[in-house]
């Protein structure tokens, strides 16, 4: 029997809730608004299943250095639309032509995130985009691997401690027509703190959120702008990281989850067959790459490289340097960011207070903030934002290279 003591041992995977087979175990919420696996004692047969497939009970994996792409989707739209290179469209495409289903994080018309999946190149448009909050997995393990096992194809997207779960729901056997893809994370902010930013712009606005990005390219791809669509389509909400609560609190350490601050997962070798995350310089890589956004490539499997060929005439493409590409892009493929001092006392406050007295208190905005989230869309709007940006990637490469 699976018993959490030290919350930091729990990544919320949902693998012992899907291979319970006597569903004796329900992932509960606790006051921080992340889930933790709760047993029915009477119900359980203790035949351990829930330890055998838990995660952060595996070895972690090594430091074997994977093969290294950078790519762009050639389909403007698709990129505008994208977070970054529009990698993830490209390879559901791929799936959904073969008769596959494609595993992916959407929000539900409640606003809440959680894992789903699509046969249609439609309904894969859910997908995209970022949305930086830890996605309930619900049944979509045991989903899976029916669809597996009928011998469709099949690709699942998640953070590393989701693939992870998964094969650990497996019991790590490789299936052919299995394609799995993880994304390197900051951490996994808390969905209490989504749901209570949401339901606050909800009410100013007065019209019900319907959808959610963390970050798009509403001002383009450098300026990380969280975005939030209401029903009444004449409200509008695009936010860069200086001013987003959502943002601004998530860079700040202060509301992931307890296991995010130790990952088990930071290595550059990942169970996954591929991992993707933002190439932020790809004209660095490559001069046939522009600047609207980008995607890094790491494969790590011999089924992950087959499919990456299938794949690669959709994007613009070119192999990369490793090295230089963590260095720049990658800091969070191998470390951990720290837990904020004021961590306990914030979850506290987000609990009793009004959430606008929660960002008073944390975020307190200086007059120079305030002054950079002014200009910098009015800078973007004149055309001016683009050369700003090709300065500070110049001095930041040159950092690189040093």
């Amino acid at each position: 029997m699976i018993t959490i003591t030290d919350k930091s041992q729990c990544c919320g995977c949902w693998a012992c809730e899907n291979i319970c087979p006597k569903h004796c175990i329900r992932m509960e919420e606790d006051n921080e608004g992340f889930r933790y696996p709760k047993i029915d004692t009477e119900k359980c047969i203790e035949c351990g299943l829930c330890e055998k497939v838990c995660p952060l009970k595996q070895p972690k994996q090594d430091d074997t250095v994977p093969e290294s792409f950078v790519v762009q989707n050639k389909d403007a739209q698709i990129l505008r639309n994208s977070t970054s290179g529009g990698f993830y469209s490209a390879i559901a495409g791929y799936v959904i032509e073969k008769g596959g289903v494609v595993f992916g994080a959407s929000f539900n018309e409640n606003m809440t995130l959680r894992h789903t999946y699509s046969e249609t190149l439609e309904g894969c448009a859910q997908f995209r985009g970022s949305k930086y909050v830890q996605s309930l997995i619900g049944n979509s393990y045991t989903q899976a691997k029916k669809f597996l096992d009928a011998g469709r194809l099949v690709v699942f997207s998640g953070t590393p401690c989701q693939i992870a779960g998964l094969y650990g729901f497996l019991r790590n056997r490789k299936y052919e027509n299995l394609i799995t893809v993880d994304l390197v994370c900051h951490g996994t902010p808390s969905p209490r703190l989504l749901d209570r930013y949401l339901a606050h712009y909800a009410t100013l606005a007065d019209s019900p959120v319907t959808d959610y990005r963390s970050r798009d390219k509403h001002y383009g791809y450098n300026y990380s702008t969280a975005t939030i669509t209401f029903a009444d389509k004449t409200k509008q909400y695009h936010r860069g990281k200086e001013t987003d609560m959502m943002l601004r609190l998530y860079f700040s350490n202060i509301c992931s989850r307890p296991s995010c601050y130790q990952c088990h997962f930071k290595t550059l070798h990942r169970m996954s067959d591929i991992t993707i995350f933002d190439c932020w310089d790809a004209p660095s890589v490559s001069s046939k790459f522009s600047s609207k956004g980008a995607t890094n490539v790491f494969i790590h499997t011999a089924h992950g490289e087959n499919i990456f060929r299938q794949i690669k005439d959709d994007f613009v493409w070119s192999p990369s340097d490793i090295v230089p590409i963590i260095k720049r892009d990658g800091i969070m493929i191998k470390h951990c960011v720290p837990v904020n001092p004021r961590r306990s006392e914030f979850f506290v406050d987000l609990n009793t207070l009004p959430i606008e007295d929660v960002e008073r208190k944390y975020l307190p905005l200086s007059p120079v903030g305030r002054l950079l989230a002014a200009v910098k869309p009015m800078l973007y709007r004149l055309g001016v934002f683009t050369f700003y940006i090709k300065i500070k990637r110049l001095i930041k490469r040159n950092k690189v290279a040093e």
